[in-house]
């Protein structure tokens, strides 16, 4: 036999051995699959628990982040939030939060998920275990009592469009208002930089034209937090120029250009805003989709 016919054997012996190989880690996968993912029962028995204890303003955290079947079990009375980078989120609306783990998933650990999680968190009571589901309640310490919501407070805004013909009111309709160029400004369901979040659809008009909406009575805050972004899906735009976004209380501005085409999460802070009247507004030099929440703090752990 010559060399070349010895290597071409030797290469299919390895190659039928890489088969055996690759056959063999396949089926144990398959093996495994039934120890790493949550029947049914136990995403129910799970959920029940968290039903029956659950509090006003608690919130259920998934870990790993993609572990996304519970949402389907879960009582719409608690939200669920799982994303890249969830388990080192604040969740500063929420003094309590449910972490439902996956404990199972390959690589997944309790002391690694509490080096992010874990600071000014203390669990209450002990981990209850639903299959491979691990369910554990901590107090937040990085909760802070929400004095003002722009989302909720909405209904009672008053919005328009602000040029150099001065302003053209856009009429409420019991859920949007409706603006003369067409835009409706509500609040929905939208993702930012993979986020969801429960925003403000505010659409700029476009050139010198703001869409502003105006809150009367807004309390004093610790912390007046505004966050926004892009659409995800529909972030485009035709020119460089950056998104400008104003947050005015009481006559004191702070405007925050939104660099363009950036899918990113903006979050700015503005401590001790006094009460009175906040006008959030936004302008481009064309079309772009944002949306937004302006959230007022007290103090936290209070």
């Amino acid at each position: 036999m010559n060399l070349w016919a010895e290597t071409a054997a030797s290469l299919k012996r390895w190659e039928g051995l890489g088969l055996v190989v690759v056959a063999v880690l396949c089926v144990g996968f398959q093996l495994s699959v039934p120890g790493v993912n949550a029947s049914e029962a136990d995403f129910q028995q799970a959920a029940a628990a968290i039903d029956q204890e659950a509090k006003p303003g608690d919130v259920v955290l998934l870990t790993p982040w993609w572990a996304e079947r519970a949402r389907i079990f879960v009582s719409d009375k608690t939200p669920v939030v799982g994303w890249y980078g969830s388990d080192a989120e604040d969740l500063t609306e929420h003094p309590r939060i449910w972490v439902l783990a996956n404990v199972k998933a390959p690589r997944f650990s309790w002391s690694s998920f509490l080096e992010v999680f874990g600071p000014r968190r203390t669990e209450v009571g002990t981990e209850r275990r639903f299959g491979p589901l691990g369910l554990r309640l901590y107090t937040n310490g990085r909760a802070r009592p929400v004095r003002f919501s722009a989302r909720e407070a909405l209904g009672s805004a008053k919005v328009y469009l602000e040029g150099a013909g001065g302003q053209q009111p856009c009429g409420w309709n019991g859920r949007s208002f409706r603006c003369p160029n067409g835009a409706e400004v509500v609040a929905e369901w939208h993702e930012l930089a993979w986020q969801p979040h429960r925003c403000i659809r505010f659409f700029p008009p476009g050139g010198q034209t703001r869409l502003v909406a105006e809150f009367s009575n807004v309390p004093a805050a610790d912390v007046l937090r505004l966050t926004t972004g892009y659409i995800w899906e529909r972030f485009g735009s035709r020119t460089d120029a950056p998104t400008d976004f104003g947050v005015e209380v009481n006559g004191d501005v702070q405007s925050t250009p939104i660099a363009r085409g950036l899918e990113k999460v903006w979050r700015v802070e503005r401590p001790n805003t006094a009460a009175g009247t906040v006008r959030a507004w936004v302008q481009a030099p064309d079309s772009r989709e944002v949306c937004f929440e302006l959230t007022g703090f007290g103090p936290e752990g209070a």
